[in-house]
């Protein structure tokens, strides 16, 4: 007898349908050619997103009141370590990595494994399944050696010094893109070739994912051995046609050091980072000025020149976003501060004239938009930028410096370079950002410079391994977490329209261990490491921006009120996941991760005793 799928998103679509009955069926099946161009796909989208959401919801309500938390049976001989989990495109399969030194792959549905593929000598840090073809898997070990199996059968093995940290497949060519040392490596598997980029020799590649509209994510370390690279003091030294780079990542450093200053919640220390920030900007703009016709660009290049072109609007785009941000939070803290003071008129402490600060730096940015710029023989860059919104990012820069700074700037330039050094950061934040991978065909000119940890950025984020960054399956949103005053964990987009764009903050203190969107991308599994409070994981909803739940064995309060001002954050944005119930039962987790299928629960690994899943 056929096996009916009970699965909740399917008996809601067919009955939806009216496919209860043979004769239903049939029926529906006839009138389907009249009807199908009646608003077919939008509504049918709408109805599957729905239906998705509220086999999320059944199953996040009957978290509350049991315990669901069972061992996968095929599997009860592995008794080691899982420390990561990845599903298949179509979500039918499941491999996890475990110090075992293997890689386990089982059917999702049925929980029964298929294939036990093992490394070697060292352990599994990374694997991926193929975006398109789920027989195709790749996995990287601690010894530096990168496999790529089809159809159960080995095809390739790259070895590299150091080992594997990320790893993940293009799309639509086959390359199988890896990280080894300060190396991004683009290894085309099938024919045994190799394209290598670098970046700082001080920093390492932790993450990389390419989405299908061929855009590579990468959280990279951040420099200290190069941070002054063109930037500062070191601004003088820097020639014409190179002024663009220090302007950028002079900005990004600017801003990332005032927010920082800012989380700090001391306003001595914010002021004396303003007038410092300003110090250095006044001067930055001041070379650019002095240099600006010293550039050398041409309207056109030869059939033998060599010209990179480098698209800068997204980039401009989250500067502007990230400068409106930090705007709006010095502006909360004068409201509650007696020693910052705001004034509303510039000119009031306009210490250089506009020329300086807008007009001047302005005739730079024009004369090389949509020019090439000569920086060697035969060899030029051209940037791709919108000329207004580069205008608009100046004047905000302006007002945000000179309505918000101290009344006074220091008198001396002595200590510039001092000035402008990182910001201070724990150890594994990395910078993650998105590059276009939709020009590189095989020639290495065309990939992407890794040392520009200034463009596209989406934000500084705690990365060790690929569960700390998760990827919605619509491919618009990327959750990560980054350490401030306590730990913060941030939504933003993916989207063109709205790069970088923050759709959710949570504040936590525990320790994370991974992050997991559910199938339809509402809810965010956040895996926590936390004996003393039994937690395995924070279930936030991205969407209410209310509480989903309660703490398991506590009944509802209800007495509560709506109003958000007497809900705490924690009640307000999520439910905390306590599994087991019992608390001798209490196992620490290494990852959790939503089941890729809707209405198939959560996979957890376990620091002991292999995987279990939670459906």
């Amino acid at each position: 007898m056929l096996k009916i799928d009970r699965n909740i998103v399917y008996q809601l679509d067919n009955r939806e349908r009216g496919y209860r009955t043979r004769k239903i069926r049939r029926k529906a099946t006839a009138m389907l050619a009249t009807t199908t161009s009646i608003s077919a796909g939008s509504d049918k989208h709408t109805f599957h997103q729905l239906a998705v959401e509220l086999a999320e919801q059944v199953l996040l309500n009957r978290l509350r009141r049991e315990d669901l938390c069972k061992p996968i049976n095929d599997l009860a001989s592995e008794t080691e370590s899982v420390f990561n989990i990845e599903q298949s495109h179509n979500g039918l399969l499941t491999a996890t990595v475990q110090t075992n030194r293997s890689v386990n792959v089982f059917q999702t549905a049925s929980l029964q494994k298929v294939a036990k593929y093992p490394t070697g000598d060292r352990s599994v840090w990374t694997l991926a399944f193929h975006p398109t073809n789920d027989q195709i898997i790749a996995f990287g070990t601690l010894g530096g050696t990168a496999l790529v199996y089809v159809d159960n059968h080995l095809v390739g093995t790259l070895n590299e010094p150091e080992p594997i940290g990320s790893l993940c497949f293009h799309p639509t060519e086959n390359y199988l893109l890896l990280t080894s040392m300060n190396e991004v490596i683009f290894w085309d598997w099938k024919n045994d070739k190799t394209y290598t980029t670098g970046m700082y020799s001080d920093c390492k590649c932790r993450y990389l994912h390419v989405t299908q509209d061929l855009r590579l994510i990468t959280g990279i370390s951040q420099t200290n051995n190069h941070v002054m690279a063109g930037i500062g003091k070191n601004v003088e030294e820097v020639e014409p046609e190179y002024l663009m780079v220090s302007f950028l990542r002079s900005l990004s450093l600017m801003l990332d050091k005032l927010e920082l200053t800012l989380s700090t919640q001391v306003d001595y220390l914010l002021q004396l980072e303003m007038s410092k920030q300003c110090l250095i900007w006044i001067h930055l703009l001041q070379t650019i000025n002095q240099k600006r016709e010293e550039v050398r660009c041409s309207p056109t290049i030869g059939p033998a020149d060599k010209c990179t072109k480098s698209n800068l609007n997204l980039t401009l785009m989250s500067l502007i976003r990230k400068i409106d941000a930090l705007e709006e939070g010095l502006v909360t803290r004068n409201r509650y501060s007696n020693s910052m003071c705001i004034s509303t008129e510039i000119n009031q402490r306009l210490w250089s004239p506009g020329t300086v600060l807008f007009t001047q730096p302005l005739s730079y940015f024009r004369k090389i938009c949509q020019n090439y710029i000569c920086q060697g023989h035969k060899s030029y860059i051209k940037y791709v930028f919108d000329l207004s919104r580069l205008g608009e990012l100046l004047r905000k820069v302006c007002r945000m410096l000179y309505t918000l700074a101290p009344s006074e700037l220091p008198d001396t330039w002595d200590h510039i370079s001092q000035m402008c050094g990182m910001p201070r950061s724990p150890e594994k934040h990395c910078v993650l950002q998105a590059w276009d991978l939709d020009s590189f065909h095989g020639d290495v000119d065309d990939l992407p410079d890794f040392k520009e940890d200034w463009k596209n950025v989406i934000t500084i984020c705690l990365i060790n391994n690929d569960s700390n960054v998760a990827i919605s399956q619509c491919e618009q949103y990327v959750a990560s977490v980054r350490f401030r005053s306590v730990k913060e964990m941030e939504i933003r987009s993916l989207r063109r329209d709205n790069f970088g764009e923050s759709i959710f903050v949570f504040k936590f203190t525990a320790n994370f261990v991974s992050l997991s969107f559910s199938p339809s991308g509402r809810y965010v599994a956040v895996g926590l490491r936390c004996r003393r409070n039994l937690k395995y994981a924070y279930i936030l909803d991205k969407d209410t921006r209310w509480r989903i739940g309660v703490n398991f064995g506590l009944p509802d309060d209800p007495s509560s009120s709506s109003d958000t001002t007497t809900v705490s954050q924690n009640e307000r944005v999520g439910i905390k996941l306590c599994l087991p119930r019992d608390p001798d039962k209490y196992l620490e987790i290494n990852c959790i991760k939503w089941a890729s299928l809707p209405g198939y629960g959560l996979l957890l690994g376990l620091k002991s005793k292999f995987v279990q899943v939670c459906r």
